[in-house]
Order: structure tokens, then C-alpha cells, then sequence
């Protein structure tokens, strides 16, 4: 099996674990910033899981992303998030953000997985310092941030969607290297706002032709 199968099997696996601890998390709201609780691993449900890759000039991994429920939060998503930095980094990542929130509520926990690939390091924050995007910061965790060769905890976002769309997720070192994962799906009110944009600009491109 490769290390990016191993990867995103050892993640799932962990998500999959029924733990006997509190289903405990720390709400996030748009503008804070907030310590990431470690807890145990909670039962979850796995609704879906893609485990993709991104490099950039200094870093590069896969990120595994994982859409999950629990009895304790019924039809509401949870979102889990694992980083795996390769041994052939040459920088430390030290963060990871993830659109599509716009709308939506968030508290966040972390645990760690059952089954390490590479060595641990839980996230120190996160923050939305606007609506849509959600951030993770290692800075200030461990070795200051997530090394070559190391994995990242479990890093979840309980949400009140209930549904889920991909996104775009963003791994953050100086430079940055991009990939896919999930979000929730835009809430109507924003469809209905990016309709009526596109209807707009459709519109004048008529009156200007």
C-alpha cells in the first residue's frame, strides 16, 4: 500500500474509532480566534472521504478530508481535516485554511488519530477572519509548525449544514499550495446572491452590445 493510501486509510480509521470520551468542541465564530480542544476520538459516521495532493516550490503532502455525522449532532456535518507533509518539504507548513463557510456555523476540536503515519502535531488555533474561510494555525504548536515528514491531529469543524459541496483548501507556508476538499453547500440566500450577480453582469454585457 503507498504511504498516501496508508495516509488516508489511518485517518478514516481513526475518524471510525467509537470513543467512550465527551463529545466536546469550541465554537468558532467569524472575526475570533480560538485554542483547538484535543479530545478523544468521538464516534463518527464516515459520509465521505478524498485523500488529494499539493505541492508548491517548498512544501508538498497530501491532505486527507473526511465528511462526517454523529447521533450526538443528527443530519448536521462534521468536517475532519488531516495533513500529511512530505519528508522532501523543504519548509514548514504553518497553515491550513478551507473556504465555503459563508453562512455557516463552526465549533472545532481535534484529536489524534488512532493510527500515525509520521509523527504528530496537533493544530494550536484556529480562526475565520472572514465568514467563508476557516483557518488552522500550527505556529505556535509543538516545533512551531508542521515539520517535513510530520502529520497533523484529526482537526474537525462540527457544522449546522447539512449538506456538502467540494471547496478549495490552501496549505500555507510563505508560499502556498492549493488542493481540493469539502465545504458546506452555500446556503440559499448566497445562491440566490450569486444568481442574481451573474444575471446583473449578463444584463449590461446585453445593453453594451
Amino acid at each position: 500500500m503507498s504511504n498516501h493510501s496508508l495516509a488516508r486509510f489511518a485517518a478514516v480509521a481513526a475518524l471510525a474509532v467509537v470513543s467512550a470520551g465527551a463529545f466536546a468542541q469550541t465554537g468558532l465564530g467569524v472575526g475570533s480566534s480560538v485554542s483547538v480542544p484535543i479530545v478523544d476520538a468521538p464516534a463518527l459516521n464516515i459520509v465521505d472521504s478524498k485523500t488529494t495532493i499539493f505541492n508548491s516550490a517548498t512544501i508538498s503532502g497530501t491532505l486527507t478530508s473526511i465528511v462526517a455525522k454523529t447521533a450526538a449532532t443528527g443530519d448536521n456535518l462534521i468536517f475532519a481535516w488531516v495533513v500529511n507533509s512530505d519528508h522532501s518539504s523543504t519548509s514548514n507548513i504553518g497553515r491550513l485554511t478551507v473556504d465555503g463557510w459563508d453562512g455557516w456555523t463552526s465549533a472545532v476540536a481535534q484529536h489524534a488519530p488512532g493510527a500515525a503515519v509520521n509523527p504528530l502535531n496537533p493544530a494550536d488555533t484556529a480562526n475565520r477572519t472572514t465568514s467563508d474561510v476557516i483557518g488552522w494555525n500550527f505556529f505556535n504548536a509543538g516545533n512551531q509548525s508542521l515539520l517535513a515528514g510530520e502529520q497533523s491531529y484529526v482537526l474537525w469543524s462540527l457544522s449546522n449544514a447539512t449538506d456538502y459541496t467540494s471547496a478549495n483548501a490552501f496549505l500555507i507556508d510563505g508560499s502556498i499550495a492549493s488542493t481540493d476538499t469539502f465545504a458546506p453547500v452555500p446556503e440559499p440566500g448566497t445562491m440566490l446572491a450569486i444568481g442574481a450577480g451573474a444575471a446583473f453582469l449578463a444584463a449590461r454585457r446585453r445593453r453594451k452590445a
